[in-house]
């Protein structure tokens, strides 16, 4: 269902991370392949009724992004960098502020 593949590089969490486009045009878009999480995490594959696989990117370090066609060239680094960016914000992880007692 994809055209266009181009594998980035693979992100903190060993995820191999691609750019493409689905068959039935569109932007490019980046993000991972299910077939290749089936071998190093199938928990975030779903099978689908018709028989193709969708990522659930919710358990992943990276989300998948679209890039604007009028986009500058990022290099594959900074790509990657932000599909990471994407899954923080999706998934803000609490920040705890360092207990300081007051001086007296």
């Amino acid at each position: 269902m994809k055209t266009d593949i181009r594998r980035l590089g693979t992100s903190a969490q060993g995820i191999p991370v691609y750019a493409f486009r689905y068959i039935w045009g569109g932007p490019v878009f980046v993000g991972t392949m299910a077939q290749d999480l089936l071998a190093i995490r199938p928990e975030a594959v779903i099978a689908t009724r018709s028989g193709y696989y969708m990522v659930d990117y919710d358990k992943l370090d990276i989300a998948m992004i679209s890039l604007p066609e009028d986009a500058p060239r990022l290099t594959d680094e900074a790509t990657i960098a932000l599909a990471a960016q994407a899954a923080r914000i999706r998934s803000p992880v609490s920040v705890r502020q360092p207990f300081v007692q007051a001086a007296m």
